[in-house]
């Protein structure tokens, strides 16, 4: 496939992508077809890192951010938007963390760890008011994050559609399939089924009674009591009661077929703060009360600079015993949709091609 030539500027670019973890990053390099050697001096003024290349059909900007949050995300992106004037699109793309009902929406289907989530709006879910005993969000007009322009609305609706659907994901394996062959991938590959456990959302990420093990003293003093070290433990160290798994039906066919089971892409309302999420009964309540599928860092701080959209894997549950096992697989699964995503997106190179030949 012939690759676009080089852009002569910053102006030739009309992608940017954006990760916020070194994990993120290279799943998301690693879906590169060509690197530009040129360097594309920056603006005044502007500290970030990129790497520049072909994805497909697209000259692209890859970002990367100094650190977790909006706050980051958000002095990324001014600088970003000194440099590179002409950003038709901005994808971020990584990990989250999943509501795993698809957020109660009965279009959403059973979500899995390493399935990938594309947003259609967002919500800042920590912006507003403490008062004693609740927390009110601030959700008027003037408040709220806009949605996407119509130009992607338009665009995620066609992605939705039967034949968008199929291509979309039908060329994610075939991406993920090829980056998971790269030698330096080996820690992204799919960890197993018997790895995806979600518990129930009220049974706690603690030190339990069991067989031969007595409960910590600190963890027994009350509901909302989990030590420091049972924070940093396993499941397995912790003793957590398994009886008290959920039943998921995408998994149990997948085991009784001896197969993994291949990653779903949801659409939806994405929550994004500054507060990681390890509340499996927070989690359910925003999600019931915003109407949303996963939890991120960094969608709040970029969203009024770009034209955006959020891809993310999902690498744990959004409770208290989500752990790092699962975030290289999320990440690849992650950058493999983005790549796909980007295969039906039409420069306006493209679209400047097709006004010209129907005239």
């Amino acid at each position: 496939m012939a690759h676009p030539p080089p852009p002569k500027d910053r102006n030739g670019f009309e992608i940017a992508i954006i990760c916020a973890t070194k994990v993120e990053a290279d799943a998301v390099e690693a879906t590169f077809d060509k690197i530009w050697d040129h360097k594309y001096e920056r603006a005044p003024g502007d500290t970030n890192a990129y790497t520049t290349g072909v994805i497909g059909d697209h000259n692209t900007v890859l970002a990367y951010m100094p650190g977790m949050g909006k706050g980051a995300a958000g002095r990324m992106a001014g600088s970003f938007c000194s440099s590179f004037t002409r950003i038709r699109l901005a994808l971020l793309v990584g990990i989250c963390g999943g509501v795993p009902d698809g957020g109660g929406d009965r279009n959403n289907k059973e979500v899995l760890l390493g399935d990938v989530v594309i947003s259609t709006s967002i919500v800042q879910y920590d912006f507003g008011r403490r008062w004693p005993g609740r927390f009110d969000r601030k959700d008027t007009l003037d408040d709220n994050l806009g949605r996407p322009n119509s130009e992607i609305r338009g665009f995620l609706v066609k992605l939705q559609a039967w034949r968008g659907t199929k291509k979309l994901r039908n060329n994610m394996m075939r991406y993920l399939a090829v980056l998971l062959e790269e030698a330096d991938f080996e820690e992204s590959r799919y960890p197993g089924p018997d790895r995806d456990k979600l518990f129930q959302a009220v049974y706690r990420h603690r030190h339990h009674q069991s067989e031969g093990r007595a409960p910590c003293t600190d963890c027994n003093k009350g509901e909302d009591n989990i030590c420091e070290n049972a924070l940093r433990s396993s499941c397995s160290v912790l003793g957590c009661d398994e009886t008290r798994l959920v039943h998921r039906e995408r998994l149990v066919k997948a085991q009784e077929a001896l197969e993994s089971p291949q990653p779903a892409i949801h659409y939806g309302r994405i929550a994004s703060g500054d507060t990681i999420m390890r509340s499996g009964e927070d989690r359910d309540e925003i999600a019931r009360n915003e109407k949303v599928i996963a939890f991120e860092m960094e969608g709040a701080g970029i969203w009024d600079s770009f034209p955006c959209v959020i891809i993310k894997g999902i690498s744990d549950y959004a409770d208290s015993h989500k752990s790092k096992e699962w975030q290289a697989y999320a990440a690849a699964t992650a950058a493999s949709c983005m790549k796909s995503f980007l295969d039906e997106w039409t420069s306006s190179a493209q679209t400047q091609c097709m006004s010209m030949s129907d005239t």
